[in-house]
């Protein structure tokens, strides 16, 4: 059994540009597509591969950082401008990450989603959609 993945080395990249004060990231995974084909008389429940795959979804949160213009900032307009990505980069260590796979791009469907509590600090998340390849682990480190 390998060693389990700690989140202290963690970090996202767009580019090769750290996005500022992000504390967690997560990934959907991939869902396969299916098709019900339960008929009159069938007790349980019957599906079939169908359809195409969901690559799924990313995300990513921390604290919220004005001053950050190429990470946070930019992904904000990048999200307004509808535009996709193939360089954002989700890391668990030094020499592990995810990325799209070739094909691929991440559409950025929310971004600079803003909370403030009264007793804390001001929080920011981004969400993006994986569309055309799913996610795809680089290196196998810790």
């Amino acid at each position: 059994m390998g060693t389990p993945t700690k989140g202290v080395g963690g970090k996202v990249l767009y580019g090769s540009v750290v996005v500022a004060n992000i504390k967690d990231w997560s990934m959907s995974g991939f869902a396969q597509g299916t098709t019900e084909i339960t008929a009159f008389g069938d007790t349980v429940k019957k599906f079939v591969v169908a359809d195409a795959g969901d690559p799924g979804t990313i995300s990513f949160a921390g604290n919220y950082d004005p001053a950050d213009s190429t990470g946070q900032a930019a992904l904000d307009a990048i999200c307004v401008a509808g535009t996709e990505l193939t360089n954002l980069y989700l890391y668990a260590n030094t020499s592990t990450f995810w990325r799209v796979a070739a094909g691929g791009v991440i559409i950025v469907i929310k971004a600079k989603a803003y909370a403030l509590a009264r007793s804390g600090v001001g929080t920011v998340t981004f969400e993006g959609k994986v569309s055309g390849a799913a996610m795809e682990q680089v290196g196998t480190g810790s």
